[in-house]
């Protein structure tokens, strides 16, 4: 899933440049930025040509068209946007409208990146003095720079941006360009948006702090350093002591023998090996709380040698489905292959006799999750609900995982496209939906001026409760 959060912040950023390719161009903050013309604006045949590769390449491998059947006309949606592509003048509208054109089929894996030459430009690059959270349904600015503190502070809630009610600019100027069911999984890209902007670029936010509300301007500049923050959940240092850290996971205990997993990528392929000859650290552990709230997943493989060493036994973690190509059956083919259902299932079961883990931990298992665990980690989080193995403590995870594939675009950017269509083994969906939590509970605004991490803390309340029950 969200394997290209540096890449989607240019979708936000985007809604309003046009920027050259290669040296950028200082823009008037009063100016129209839309109307400034880029060299680099892609040749009509190359546009033609890209347009059609995604069509016919979302046409054949997307997973989900039997979701979207009644709601959208794909080869329709083809011919209206081939007069928007040709009527661009830059590489950044041109990538812009392919963005709108993907973000049709309505899935968090089936996305665009946008080229080098326009995400690395410093007049999208500019910010905000202030960064952005989201938190219990509440947009908030959780960091801010040393030079605005005395006009903003951390924790405040905002209500408007340019005198918009902040959901409703959302959703005029992004989700036509980005597009998750799961609104709160793409609460990333739209803090990002709200930040970004070229250089000396004003927004007007109208935000509250402790019941007053006031409304401030702020101008967008070069990334800031010097941030004065919200304590982002850091437990007390007396109650955990970490005895290992790595690139792949960390692992730390609390007074009561309680380990502490932290695994915030399964990218890591060293991740099975360093786990594994962790495991006498481990072994004697009174339970355990696996933190995954901030893994947007990888390779699920990775994820997978880590479960069994919790769940001990060869298990049926997901059924999966993929589009079957080669339907012998002409009559089947008559019918399946214009409906678009002809897919192949398969159930995956992990079979730990090859894995070679070294043994088996048994002890009460918490899991940690929240609306950015996705992809692999969402995998993850199935092999434990499915075993009935861990209690899941947080927030539903992203909702959406699909080996997708990747299309490099001569233009310079790519797009990629959901291939998988991930199900419980009994059949219950979780895309665009999440792996629902065991104990739903999230930090609030005052967990995060205090230093509290609640949800940390109420992993460890039912680990120890369950260490009690035993």
């Amino acid at each position: 899933m969200n394997t290209t959060k540096t890449i989607m912040i240019i979708v936000v950023l985007s809604l309003f440049f046009t920027v050259s390719c290669s040296t950028a161009k200082k823009i008037d903050k009063n100016e129209s930025i839309r109307s400034q013309a880029s060299p680099c604006n892609p040749p009509d045949k190359l546009k033609i040509y890209e347009l059609t590769k995604i069509y016919k390449k979302a046409e054949y491998h997307f997973i989900f068209w039997e979701r979207l059947e009644g709601t959208l006309d794909w080869e329709a949606a083809y011919h209206e946007a081939l007069p928007r592509v040709l009527a661009t003048n830059s590489l950044f509208e041109y990538y812009l409208e392919l963005w709108r054109f993907v973000a049709l089929l309505r899935d968090g894996h089936t996305d665009m990146s946008f080229p080098a030459s326009v995400w690395e430009d410093e007049n999208l690059t500019a910010s905000l003095t202030v960064a952005f959270g989201f938190i219990n349904d509440q947009y908030i600015i959780d960091r801010v720079d040393e030079s605005v503190i005395d006009i903003v502070k951390p924790g405040s809630i905002v209500h408007k941006i340019n005198g918009v009610d902040i959901e409703e600019f959302i959703e005029t100027n992004i989700y036509p360009y980005i597009w998750h069911e799961k609104k709160d999984s793409v609460g990333f890209w739209r803090l990002e948006f709200l930040r970004r902007w070229s250089i000396g670029h004003e927004a007007i936010l109208e935000i509250e702090y402790e019941g007053k509300i006031e409304t401030i301007t702020l101008q967008r500049t070069v990334y800031s350093k010097n941030w004065v923050s919200l304590n982002n959940g850091v437990l007390p240092t007396d109650e955990l002591r970490v005895v290992y850290e790595s690139d792949s996971h960390t692992i730390a205990f609390t007074e009561d023998n309680i380990a502490v997993i932290t695994i915030d990528t399964f990218f890591n392929y060293d991740l099975p090996s360093d786990f594994f000859a962790n495991y006498s650290l481990l072994e004697n552990a009174a339970g355990y709380i696996i933190d995954v709230r901030e893994n947007g997943g990888g390779n699920s493989k990775n994820g997978d040698q880590v479960s069994a060493v919790f769940i001990g036994e060869d298990f049926t973690n997901q059924r999966a489905l993929h589009r079957k190509h080669k339907i012998f059956d002409y009559f089947e083919r008559l019918y399946r292959i214009p409906r678009n259902k002809y897919y192949e299932e398969y159930f995956l079961t992990i079979k730990i006799s090859r894995l070679n883990i070294p043994g088996v931990l048994n002890a009460p298992l918490v899991v940690l999750s929240s609306r950015e665990t996705g992809s692999a980690a969402e995998t993850f989080l199935l092999n434990f609900d499915t075993t009935k193995r861990a209690t899941i403590v947080g927030t539903a995870s992203y909702g959406s995982t699909g080996q997708p594939i990747h299309i490099n675009l001569k233009s310079g950017g790519s797009v990629r496209i959901c291939t998988r269509w991930v199900t419980y083994p009994d059949g219950r969906e979780f895309i665009n939906i999440g792996i629902q939590p065991h104990i739903q509970i999230e930090n609030s605004i005052e967990d995060l001026k205090n230093g509290v991490d609640a949800v940390m803390n109420k992993g460890l309340e039912e680990v120890r409760r369950q260490i009690d029950n035993q």
